[in-house]
């Protein structure tokens, strides 16, 4: 199976030296250089950088840092470098987030593409999204053609997903992304009560025109015993991959590695290479707009040199 080129829209790159990340011990870097070697088979166009979680008084630290590394990458045909950054923006402060994404585009620039505040934290009321604050801090990224990055744990916590539905509702013009697919109950398989609740909000949610999806962080999702084989784990999330083509169509899946994160389960070409065999059957139209032209719109990137 020949696999060319793609857009990785989901990449987290680090410097514990320079940014302040709570939840990395020591200070190993993950960055471009390694990246690259591991992706180098395929090629990469572009990646999209997103936001690490870092401690939140370093959100404006980390896209400074984030900004300037970009800039000083040298591209090559294995690696485009960084066409967008997704970076870290306190929308839960409603109105105020204005001077701060004022600041934030000042730092990076055109690269900056859109914004993710986590909500996917076990501890915080699901509904925190739909409080007039959030919504309204939400609503100022349209203003400024920056969407918003959705990341909530549809496994671990079933009740985070029912309230974007309200969240979205009340923000018709910001382009939402919803990462890794909602992390699904991957251990689930079709007609058992987890994966019938996810496919239905999966379902809710696409009815909004303006909410896209990335097929991306699904490895890490499974059981040890579902990870064993590439075939085991095309096999676990084929029913998946096919609930996201049934919802949202093949214009809004967008290809994300979730690197390096995706390394606690598959090589990042482990990943790519269970995910191309599970879409083996489709189009190659429809093949491109999941591994390159979707993540290029919706990102608006440069489009690619091919």
């Amino acid at each position: 199976m020949t696999i060319q080129p793609v857009v990785d829209a989901h990449v987290h790159f680090w410097r514990p030296d320079e940014v302040y990340i709570p939840w990395i011990s020591g200070t190993e870097h993950k960055d471009a250089k390694e990246y690259t070697q591991e992706a180098k088979k395929v090629g990469i166009h572009y990646v999209i950088y997103v936001e690490t979680n870092v401690d939140s008084h370093h959100g404006l630290v980390e896209a400074d840092w984030i900004s300037r590394y970009a800039d000083s990458l040298t591209t090559s045909a294995a690696f485009g470098g960084i066409g967008g950054i997704v970076a870290f923006a306190p929308v839960h402060q409603g109105r105020h987030v204005s001077s701060y994404l004022r600041t934030l585009i000042r730092l990076v620039g055109t690269k900056l593409k859109g914004v993710r505040y986590l909500v996917q934290c076990p501890s915080g009321d699901p509904k925190r999204v739909c409080h007039p604050d959030f919504v309204q801090g939400v609503q100022i990224l349209g203003q400024h053609n920056l969407s918003f990055d959705l990341t909530i744990n549809c496994k671990d916590c079933p009740e985070q997903f029912p309230p974007l539905k309200e969240l979205v509702d009340q923000c018709p013009l910001v382009q939402f992304v919803l990462d890794h697919m909602a992390k699904p109950p991957c251990d689930s398989q079709p007609g058992e009560a987890a994966f019938e609740f996810w496919k239905s909000e999966m379902e809710a949610l696409a009815r909004y025109e303006n909410v896209c999806c990335k097929v991306s962080g699904l490895p890490t999702e499974l059981k040890k015993e579902h990870k064993q084989s590439k075939a085991a784990m095309v096999k676990q999330l084929r029913p998946f991959i096919q609930v996201a083509r049934d919802c949202f169509g093949p214009d809004r899946l967008i290809f994300g590695s979730d690197w390096p994160m995706c390394t606690l389960a598959a090589s990042w070409q482990e990943w790519l290479e269970v995910l191309s065999e599970i879409v083996d059957h489709w189009t190659n139209e429809d093949k491109q707009k999941l591994f390159v032209t979707n993540a290029v719109r919706i990102y608006r990137l440069q489009s690619p040199t091919v």
